[in-house]
């Protein structure tokens, strides 16, 4: 007859009348304490408290049971004497990876995949002198992993968090290695002791992310290098200072490499796009690998990083290839601090087969690119007015078949400072957000009315003696187009179209009057749908019509 896989140990624990009650965490501890009773050969009536009394025993394991679990302390663990320290060992390590998987999405990332640690640590380049730190170190696989195939000085986590401080303790122990898990807030480090190995992973969804880096640069020695795990939106997001911490980075010269991750690589977090930042000083270029498709499919259906895959990103790291390149700061400064590695590895070209000649869409523009008002709902809704004042506003919601409404909010008044984005005609409305489609229209005989477009629109302004505005609307409707602004946009669930990638847009652009012919005919076939359309919709009226007369 077959037991349960953890049958030895829950019986064990069961005979000694425990009743866990701590979270989950004391009987971990009882039966480690029974592991390290083993290790040391103690006799088989030993107390929990004894076994725990040696020095080799982590800190935070005696901080517990002197503490909230002093209740166990005077426990005999008698009933282990015939429990195998291989059954003990896994159940802990069993115990502590379903923990994490229960609750991990609660409390960020405990444990990375060994295929992330090797990567890691190759990106590191370990060597015997290194003193090795982890920062948010979690279950402390990413030590774990070093010690079991690296030499080093000094190997050390640090965890702010105390119940994963004790679970990483308990499995660095398991482990065989000397490990140092320390509880302690990064933040809060001197600088006093220099590192030259650090490992990082701040949460993902943290505002701390900013002043995280900032502690890292201020603790890396001169010769050092770090490996720190982020959000992808980090990249290019102008959100919570990522901006501003982007260029600190590159104008304080620490910025190595940016590697952009498969999405779904780390779990809980399998929809969250992420990317490895290699940092370290006195750097006047970086190394930039899109590994965004470099990862397989498990039989649950989530990304995962192969060790084949974290093997050719190393390679990337010193070649050059259609998924690495090397740019230097100035390149970067350029495109203002945005780190998306879709911006420097994809073509931005609106491709027409007939069309030899390609123009910046920068140097196109009459005037920069403009977006609407900033006007919060509540603002809004105290400025619409139920009379016609002339004066309108546009949102995204009013731009339908690629055409702005006629049926516009109506505005009391305009402030004197948004007069400067005040639709012209033959303007085009490009609407940030991708949502399946393009939203684009182009402004037509405004009559006397003065709209505003909401924030969320780009006013693009053409240079007509160079590119007829309609001509550039049939571009952006193409597919091509679609095409190429799906793989430039950025972010998750809406992903939106960045400034820098407008600027760097390549346009077909033949002759005026080659533009001209394809407008004429343009006009044509929407005058011919527009007819269409209100001829479907006066015969849908008219069945309506016939069926009311029914009844």
């Amino acid at each position: 007859m077959g037991y349960a896989k953890h049958h030895y140990v829950e019986r064990a624990l069961m005979e000694l009348n425990f009743r866990p009650d701590d979270a989950g965490i004391s009987d971990l501890v009882i039966a480690f304490a029974a592991f390290v009773a083993k290790k040391h050969s103690m006799s088989s009536s030993v107390t929990v408290a004894e076994a725990l009394a040696g020095d080799d025993v982590p800190d935070a394991v005696k901080g517990f049971i002197l503490g909230v679990g002093s209740k166990w302390a005077d426990l005999s663990l008698s009933r282990f004497e015939k429990v195998s320290d291989e059954d003990i060992k896994n159940y802990i390590t069993d115990k502590i990876a379903e923990r994490n998987e229960r609750v991990g999405y609660a409390h960020g990332v405990q444990n990375q995949p060994d295929t992330l640690n090797i990567l890691n640590a190759c990106l590191l380049d370990i060597k015997a002198t290194d003193s090795v730190v982890d920062f948010g170190t979690g279950f402390a696989s990413f030590p774990i992993y070093v010690a079991n195939n690296y030499k080093y000085k000094k190997l050390e986590g640090i965890e702010i968090d105390s119940k994963t401080r004790l679970y990483a303790s308990l499995l660095a122990y398991l482990s065989g290695f000397d490990i140092t898990i320390t509880l302690g807030d990064v933040l809060k480090l001197s600088d006093a002791e220099k590192y030259n190995k650090i490992h990082a992973f701040p949460d993902l969804n943290s505002e701390t992310v900013n002043p995280f880096l900032d502690k890292i640069c201020e603790l890396l020695s001169d010769d050092g290098r770090a490996v720190v795990f982020l959000a992808q939106g980090f990249l290019f997001n102008e959100v919570r200072g990522h901006k501003e911490e982007r260029q600190k980075l590159i104008d304080g010269g620490f910025l190595e490499a940016v590697i952009e991750l498969p999405v779904g690589v780390l779990q809980p977090f399998a929809g969250v796009n992420t990317c490895l930042l290699v940092l370290s000083k006195n750097n006047k270029s970086l190394r930039m690998v899109d590994a965004s498709d470099f990862h397989e499919k498990t039989r649950r259906g989530v990304s995962s990083l192969t060790a084949e895959a974290a093997e050719e990103i190393v390679k990337f790291m010193r070649q050059d290839s259609d998924k690495s390149r090397t740019l230097d700061y100035e390149v970067i400064k350029a495109n203002d601090y945005c780190l998306g590695t879709r911006l420097y590895f994809l073509e931005e070209k609106i491709s027409l087969p007939v069309a030899d000649n390609y123009v910046k869409l920068s140097d196109l523009l009459e005037d920069k690119f403009m977006r609407g008002a900033q006007i919060k709902a509540s603002e809004l809704e105290k400025l619409e007015s139920e009379e016609d004042t002339g004066i309108f506003y546009a949102s995204a919601k009013d731009i339908q078949d690629n055409q702005l409404s006629k049926e516009l909010k109506h505005l009391k008044s305009l402030d004197d400072n948004l007069e400067g984005i005040v639709l012209k005609e033959e303007d085009i409305l490009l609407v940030m957000a991708i949502t399946g489609s393009l939203k684009v229209a182009c402004v037509e005989k405004l009559e006397g009315r003065k709209i505003i477009p909401a924030s969320n629109i780009y006013i693009i302004r053409l240079d007509r003696s160079k590119i007829l505005p309609t001509y550039f609307k049939m571009l952006l409707e193409t597919e091509q187009a679609m095409k190429n602004f799906d793989a430039f946009s950025s972010g998750t669930g809406i992903r939106s179209i960045s400034v820098e990638y407008l600027n760097k847009l390549q346009i077909p652009l033949p002759p005026l009057e080659v533009q001209n012919k394809m407008v004429t005919k343009y006009k044509q076939i929407e005058d011919e749908s527009g007819q269409l359309k209100e001829r479907l919709a006066a015969l849908a009226k008219e069945k309506g019509e016939i069926i009311t007369l029914l009844f």
